[in-house]
This record gives C-alpha cells, structure tokens and sequence, in this order.
C-alpha cells in the first residue's frame, strides 16, 4: 500500500472522530464509503485500526481512545490542535488536486508573489541542529539590503507571509525576518546553544509579528451582520463575545494594539467601533480623520 493511502487514512479517521465518537463498525463504514469515492485503500481490520491510532498520535500529536463505557473511539487529547489542522488542510487540496482533471476551470487560487518558502526545509533543518545561518535580507524600513548572521529559534506564519523567528547576532536580540524578502540563504557548519526563548509565549497576544506596544483589552463593536463572519473567522484566538443584541455584537481581546491591528480594524470600515482603550479609539479616529482630507 502506497504511504498516501496510509496518511489518508489516518486522516479521514481523525476529521470523522472531530464530528462525533464512532463505534469500530462506523469507523469502517465512514472508511469504505470514502474508498468509492477515492479509489484509495481505506478499508481497516480492528489490527489495523489499533496501529493506525499509534500513528496518529506520533504523527498528528493527537491521541484518540476507545471509550469501554460508550463503546466508541473518541478524540481525548489534541495536543497542537492548530497547527495539525493548517497541515491536514493543505495536505486535503493536494489530495483533491490530485484526483481531479482540468483543475484550473474548477479552482481559482490568489494570484500572489512566491513567499519565500523555498528557505523553510533549509531553515528548518537549521533549527533542528542549531547550525547558524546567514542571509541578505531586503528591509520595506530603513535598512534597505542587508547582511545578517543569526541563530535560528523558528518559523512563523503571519497574514499569508512566513517569518524567520530568530537571535541577530549584529542587534543582539530577537527578531523577525520576513522569508520572502530573503536571499542568499547560508547555513554553515557553526553550532550554538539552544536558546530556551518560548514562541509561542512571545507571540501569544500578538495580531501578526509585531508586540511593541504592551498587550491590553480591546473591545470592538460589530454590526450584527458583520460579526457573524467575525464569529466564524475569529481575529485572534482570545477573542470572546461580551454583549450581544439584534443590532451588534461585542467581542473582547486581549492583545498588543499594534499597526497590523489598526489596519485590520480599518479594513471593516462603517461595521466595526473601537470601544476601549481610549487610546486606540483616538488612534482609529485620527487616521479616519487623515484620510478624509485626502479626499476633501
């Protein structure tokens, strides 16, 4: 059997254990129903289902259970839930890709410039072994083109763009580096201690990769139409609903009110309000203001 059909599988196990717990006899079911529409080699003995559940859990860092009580398998722990569903995603458009022709009268993709992820493997297999590595790196700021030599703690996505999370060896501290505004990627043969520096702790109350500005509450009204897409899509993951009528819908954040952020506020134009803090209320207004005048 090919590997494809081995991560398939596992794959068509976990989305249906997501929509509910499954008796071994559904899950089998489920399984054969999807190999008619496939073609791929999905069908499982309970043998195969203990194994492919062992596999699961290594792969997908998502362990699943049989409940005695229940009689069902069930999705008990899904430790990078995030994450392993970005992956499971991609890996789905690939398979649809794969199993239909003419593809490009069906599917209609962004047209977007190359966002540097030809670097990840390498930049990744730096990271793994903690090589330092070197590159130029063209700055939208005041740098312009640039050397840089740093050390390399991880990737990160933002917005459609992959940034290199990393020690600048030059500024001395943690910073960021769009992908795709790197060339000439280097990684040599010199090894550094691992730093103990927490990502994702870092960049928890962030909208994107910037954190200059403290993080704080911010709560923004919506139009009741416009939050149902803002429900549905959240703008960050401690977003929460703390009002809501037939007219508007409250949600609450916790997070640092940075550029990024005030653009994404502009960007819902009449359907959304800064409520709190005042000082980002102000900030929103005083661009309202600016670019008023440029149409006056």
């Amino acid at each position: 059997m090919a590997k494809r059909d081995f991560i398939q599988r596992y794959i068509f196990i976990i989305n249906r254990l997501k929509s509910r717990a499954s008796t071994f006899e559904e899950l089998q079911d489920y399984l054969l129903r999807q190999q008619q529409i496939t073609g791929d080699k999905l069908e499982i003995s309970q043998r195969t289902l203990q194994r492919d559940l062992n596999e699961i859990r290594s792969l997908f860092e998502t362990d699943i259970q049989y409940n005695r009580k229940e009689g069902v398998y069930e999705i008990v722990e899904s430790i990078t839930e995030k994450p392993i569903e970005r992956i499971i995603e991609s890996y789905e458009i690939i398979n649809a890709l794969n199993y239909s022709n003419n593809i490009s009268q069906k599917l209609y993709l962004e047209q977007r410039k190359n966002q540097g992820t030809e670097h990840l493997h390498g930049l990744l297999y730096a990271i793994d072994n903690h090589f330092e590595v070197s590159f130029t790196h063209h700055s939208y700021w005041k740098d312009g083109l640039k050397n840089r030599t740093v050390h390399p703690i991880a990737i990160k996505e933002s917005q459609k763009r992959w940034y290199l999370v990393c020690h600048d060896l030059d500024k001395k501290e943690i910073r960021n580096f769009g992908l795709d505004r790197i060339t000439y990627l280097k990684i040599s043969d010199k090894k550094f201690s691992k730093y103990s520096f927490d990502v994702k702790d870092y960049y928890q109350h962030a909208f994107g990769v910037e954190t200059y500005e403290p993080a704080q509450k911010i709560v923004l009204k919506f139009t009741a139409f416009q939050s149902q897409y803002i429900k549905s899509l959240p703008l960050h993951t401690s977003q929460e609903i703390v009002f809501e009528d037939t007219k508007n819908c409250h949600f609450a954040y916790f997070m640092h009110p940075t550029h990024d952020f005030e653009m994404e506020i502009l960007k819902y134009g009449e359907h959304v309000t800064v409520l709190a803090p005042e000082s980002l209320k102000q900030t929103i207004s005083n661009r309202i203001n600016d670019m008023m005048a440029l149409y006056n």
